[in-house]
């Protein structure tokens, strides 16, 4: 009777024993996103893509560019994502071959997106390279923008989130460039002209200015009145036609800019004014900033509002795989209800597809 006992008890423990190992093991393949739905991956027949062939998931997952931490290779890769932003890494072998195991296997390559400056950057260990605030004359702007191409090119990155054309840099003390409105503009141009000669877009930031001299928006929501000089490097650079991607700040803007009391890249008459110049990219700043999040009362209205303003690529360093898979699903929801437009999402997803070099139809 005890050996009955015993083995009956015997049984239940080592169901239990699976039963909390299941379990575990299903929370550890949740947490890594594991359990995501695949987006399926977008086709394209000798680099020529059709448009109407793509579903809203894969759509809105094209505008989304993640933080590329190696440990969420599958769910970033099964999600199809638009882009991945690296952030520093030991050594530029291990850089290469990150962006290579991302890369690989994908129908639409990822944004690989970096931060050099030529200041606080996640290369500082590796290389130095010279400060904005160092650079002089034109022939030097270019040279800084050709060498940081090269070197963000042999890595394997494509877009990089310089040049700052803040007139001011009162936080860091050396993101931007030396001089006078006009002559920040043409230290820009030449830093893009010298970047983009390697392959690797440039991108011009923070629009409309301030974000550098107010309070820091990674921490705070911020203020700041505009003026005609704030806003002259965007217009050079935009007369220029050759910078591809521009930067919306959070900064809530007043003055020559305004952004009617909404942090500017969630205000869709700030956007829509910028596009009606510029064809290019417009990037959002990272949306988990306090200086946007702590505007909202929700992330998802949040989602839906840098969405709905018309930014092209929205940059959400959430660590959470399932977080932007739920991301993908409430601006989904939007765009079925009506509150988002489906043709202001195709406008900006054909803009990505041709940036990586896609001709879309």
């Amino acid at each position: 009777m005890k050996k009955k006992r015993f083995d009956a008890q015997k049984k239940i423990f080592y169901v239990l024993l699976v039963a909390v190992l299941l379990l575990g093991t299903l929370n550890i393949a949740k947490a890594q996103g594991l359990l995501i739905p695949n987006i399926p991956l977008i086709t394209h027949q000798e680099g020529v893509i059709d448009l109407d062939s793509l579903n809203l998931d894969q759509k809105i997952a094209q505008m989304i560019v993640v933080g590329g931490h190696p440990g969420t290779f599958i769910p970033w890769k099964n999600m199809q994502l638009g882009g991945i932003h690296l952030f520093a890494l030991q050594t530029e072998h291990i850089f290469n071959n990150t962006i290579i195991d991302f890369q690989y296997g994908q129908t639409i390559p990822f944004f690989v997106t970096a931060d050099l400056e030529g200041c606080v950057t996640p290369f500082s260990h590796i290389r130095n390279f010279t400060s904005a605030s160092e650079i002089d004359d034109i022939g030097k702007a270019f040279e800084k923008g050709f060498r940081e191409g090269e070197f963000l090119s042999k890595l394997g990155f494509n877009l990089n989130f310089a040049p700052v054309v803040d007139l001011e840099d009162q936080i860091w003390k050396c993101r931007s460039f030396p001089g006078n409105e006009t002559e920040i503009s043409e230290l820009a141009q030449a830093y893009v002209l010298g970047l983009q000669n390697q392959g690797v877009i440039a991108t011009v930031k923070h629009y409309p200015g301030k974000t550098l001299v107010a309070e820091d928006p990674h921490k705070l929501v911020v203020a700041a009145e505009i003026e005609d000089e704030d806003i002259y490097p965007y217009k050079y650079l935009i007369d220029k036609g050759d910078v591809k991607a521009l930067m919306v700040t959070h900064i809530i803007a007043s003055g020559k800019v305004d952004s009617e009391g909404f942090p500017s890249v969630v205000n869709e008459n700030v956007i829509s004014n910028i596009k009606k110049d510029y064809g290019g990219l417009i990037i959002s700043d990272e949306i988990h900033m306090l200086g946007l999040k702590n505007y909202y009362g929700s992330v998802d209205e949040m989602y839906v509002a840098v969405f709905k303003a018309g930014n092209d690529v929205i940059l959400n360093f959430d660590r959470n795989p399932n977080e932007i898979y739920r991301m993908i699903q409430v601006v989904k929801a939007a765009v079925e209800r009506g509150e988002i437009s489906e043709e202001q999402i195709d406008s900006s997803v054909s803009k990505i597809l041709e940036a990586k070099g896609f001709v879309v139809r």
